[in-house]
């Protein structure tokens, strides 16, 4: 009974089943696809397949989970997740067995549920991704002979990494032949240190990569100011590239905008194909849910009222948009409310709303006006051609803080400030590089920071 791994099961089959009793579709889509690890103290360690599910259960669930976990055995319980754990078999069915833990990224074949998840059919398509999920296409159904470097960028929660498992499900379905090696820069990074701790050399983490016929790479960006890892990656893919394998990366800036990447590798990132994933538009955003009502088996159906409400209010990125959704969903069940009301929506939804709206209401107008009275110039100075430095740098902090606060095009800001799009682009990069080395600035761009969200 003292064992960790079955007192940790005992434990997650308990919580489990009172999260059962209360949604048995949450337990089928859910908590049945989670795996007691370890308990350590009041610690229990629960396994999930990725880093998705991992996200998604903390930021709707969590709660939920922790209820059930509050008085087991007179006691209460904290929880973790960790990404990377392929269950065996469902939970609360599955006894005394130590369950199998792997790293996803070391298969090449994309897990069969994140297949799923992720494909071109349930790809929404529109103005904002259209170009994007052409070219996507176009590198799964013809790798390494159309697009190449394909290179992916825009926001976080858009839709990058879906286009990215797209192109793994598709050439593992249709080449199985093919190699298919799927990583984030983070685990990227992680492997390499992994072979230099062990081995004192990085030929085996170059080995893992030259192997691979298709090579995608979410958030390229985290390659930021690794210098080794850099100087690795650089050899890696221009092996890769003579040999016309497909790579495609994701990041959330454009290569021109990337700092703290050596020159030779952003320029690679550049000789081939560069697309833009925008947040799509309200007639997506409602497409969208209403294909994740129809997937999400849960009774009853949130009313088209509701869809539209979400579409209409949440539109920062499609990751918030399915967490509000799931949670909504999730109350709406346990509540047993056939007809969910707007104002009970509201009050659920109350913090993510409420960010909504502070990033809504950013202007430029407001911004330019707040770093002049900080700097005591005018709007007309910093809109002006005047170049001497005590206007041309708080003009690059306004332009940069246009680019962070905002929804803007570079080209649309460029346009408020009677400026190109490559001065907008120079002050997003130069301002938080002269931040690392300035506390000052640093300090400077917080204060502003919140000077601006609190109106």
């Amino acid at each position: 009974m003292k064992s960790g791994a079955f007192r940790a099961e005992e434990i997650w089959d308990l919580a489990v089943s009172i999260l059962k009793s209360r949604s048995e579709s949450l337990y089928r889509q859910w908590f049945s696809q989670m795996t007691a690890l370890t308990l350590e103290g009041d610690l229990l360690t629960i396994g999930v397949s990725d880093e998705f599910f991992r996200d998604m259960i903390n930021d709707n669930y969590s709660d939920l989970i922790q209820s059930a976990l509050d008085n087991i055995h007179g006691r209460s319980y904290r929880f973790e997740l960790r990404p990377g754990v392929i269950p065996q078999a469902a939970a609360g069915v599955r006894k005394n067995a130590v369950p199998e833990i792997r790293k996803v990224e070391q298969t090449p074949a994309i897990p069969k549920r994140r297949n799923q998840l992720y494909s071109f059919d349930n790809f929404i398509c529109g103005n904002s991704n259209r170009h994007a999920f052409a070219m996507a296409r176009s590198a799964a159904e013809a790798p390494g002979e159309c697009y190449n470097p394909l290179f992916i960028y825009g926001t976080n929660g858009i839709g990058k990494t879906h286009l990215l498992q797209a192109i793994a499900g598709k050439i593992s379905a249709e080449r199985p032949e093919m190699t298919v090696r799927s990583v984030t820069c983070d685990e990227m990074l992680n492997d390499f240190y992994e072979s230099l701790t062990r081995h004192r050399n990085a030929a085996d983490f170059r080995a893992s990569f030259l192997n691979a016929d298709v090579l995608l790479i979410d958030d390229i960006h985290r390659l930021e100011k690794k210098t080794a890892l850099q100087e690795e990656f650089f050899n890696v893919f221009n092996i890769l590239y003579q040999q016309g394998k497909q790579i495609v990366l994701t990041s959330d800036r454009q290569p021109c905008e990337l700092s703290g990447i050596d020159r030779r590798i952003s320029s690679r990132f550049e000789q081939g194909m560069t697309c833009q994933v925008g947040m799509p538009e309200y007639e997506q955003r409602l497409v969208i849910l209403r294909m994740w009502r129809q997937a999400h088996l849960t009774n009853p159906a949130l009313p088209d009222s509701i869809l539209e409400f979400l579409a209409e209010n949440i539109t920062s990125s499609v990751r918030r948009l399915k967490g509000c959704f799931l949670r909504l969903s999730a109350y709406a069940e346990m509540s047993g409310t056939e007809d969910l009301s707007i104002a009970e929506a509201e009050n659920q939804l109350h913090a993510q709303l409420a960010e909504e709206s502070l990033a809504k209401d950013i202007r430029p107008e407001a911004i330019q006006q707040t770093v002049a009275n900080h700097f005591g110039i005018s709007v007309a100075d910093i809109i002006g051609k005047c170049r001497a430095r005590h206007v041309a740098d708080p003009r690059m902090v306004a332009m940069f803080l246009c680019r962070k606060l905002t929804r803007l095009s570079s080209n649309e800001i460029g346009d408020i400030f009677g400026r190109t799009h490559a001065n907008v682009l120079h002050a997003a990069k130069t301002i938080p590089e002269r931040c690392e080395n300035d506390d000052s600035l640093r300090r400077t761009i917080i204060q502003l920071e919140r000077q601006l969200q609190k109106h």
